[in-house]
């Protein structure tokens, strides 16, 4: 189940992200209102319009959140392996799990050995 959402996410984030999309949304909007007028748009048409598409909106952000955040944690877990990899120092892995002041403090003895270290 995990594998089949994780490729509809995949699709649809790549389909929403396409510049096709855009000019189909451009086609379907204009569609959408020349029928709307000619039917000299009924309260049920605005309330169809305004459901349809706040229901589509909060779809494709839940999509979009979803793929972020997979890409987040792929970019993560490349970083910690380059630095466990590399001369750095072994704190750094993870960093993004702490506390905003203590990855600042973190910034700042970096900043400062670096500075110590040009001079």
């Amino acid at each position: 189940m995990r594998w089949c959402f994780r490729q509809i996410s995949d699709l649809a984030v790549l389909w929403a992200g396409h510049r096709v999309a855009v000019g189909t949304l451009v086609a379907f909007v204009t569609i959408w209102t020349a029928v709307g007028l000619s039917f000299s748009f009924p309260r049920q048409w605005l309330l169809l319009t305004n459901m349809v598409g706040t229901l589509i909106i909060f779809f494709i952000l839940l999509l979009v959140q979803h793929s972020q955040n997979r890409d987040m944690m792929a970019l993560h877990a490349k970083l910690d392996e380059l630095i466990r990899s590399s001369k750095a120092g072994n704190h750094w892995i993870a960093a993004e799990k702490k506390e905003a002041e203590a990855i600042e403090e973190m910034r700042r003895q970096h900043h400062d050995q670096t500075s110590e270290t040009m001079n």
